[in-house]
């Protein structure tokens, strides 16, 4: 069928920040529940789609997490992803790529949501890091020809258009080394390629059973 116009997004790295000093056990405390805070509210109000930690195994070492914004917009991303209490403290810096996929990322959001809504009307008190499983990064320099590879590859639950150059995507992979089995069919035609462990909430595993509306 016709593939739907993809949902332009921005992409936000949070790699560790320039803070030198370190903070005291209350103020880290304080800092990373207003994180999680924040992120709540920013996905209860349909401008966080994704967003999770990478794993040790990672490419570059300043990586901590990353954030989907639903806005292909660079100042309201800016302006979204700098209500972060870790960034506003120095812990965190972001840096920012323009995201294109035909994912259905607010579908899977909505998703999210009303799970923690029953989980909240029944009185289950979610932890953070409920439902959370481990998924692969991929980033890969070939973008269209890789993007065409990718598309009919099993396993591949989210895949888009990086700043208009590289094909990135979300992979159904528990570590590096399943992604790299995974992509053992199509890894000619991928050229340069990154893989990063992820977490984030296991619905991402669904994609294939969205819809977007």
């Amino acid at each position: 069928g016709e593939q739907p116009a993809p949902l332009d997004c921005t992409l936000v790295l949070i790699k560790t920040g320039p803070r030198l000093e370190p903070l005291t056990k209350e103020e880290s405390d304080k800092v990373f529940a207003g994180h999680i805070g924040n992120m709540e509210r920013l996905a209860h109000e349909g401008h966080l789609l994704v967003a999770g930690p990478y794993g040790k195994e990672k490419t570059d070492a300043t990586l901590r997490g990353l954030f989907v914004l639903n806005t292909g917009n660079r100042q309201e991303a800016i302006r979204l992803a700098e209500t972060d209490p870790g960034f506003q403290a120095g812990v965190f810096s972001l840096e920012y790529h323009d995201l294109a996929t035909g994912a259905p990322l607010r579908e899977c959001l909505a998703s999210v949501l009303a799970q923690a809504d029953a989980a909240k009307r029944e009185g289950r008190q979610q932890a953070p890091g409920d439902g959370i499983r481990g998924y692969v990064l991929l980033k890969a320099s070939a973008g269209e020809a890789a993007q065409v590879a990718l598309r009919s590859l099993p396993g591949v639950l989210i895949l888009g258009s990086l700043d208009q150059q590289s094909a990135w995507a979300v992979l159904d992979a528990a570590d590096v080394p399943a992604a790299r089995q995974l992509l053992a069919p199509v890894t000619t035609d991928l050229g340069e390629c990154t893989l990063d462990a992820w977490y984030a909430t296991g619905e991402l595993a669904k994609m294939a059973t969205f819809v977007r509306r």
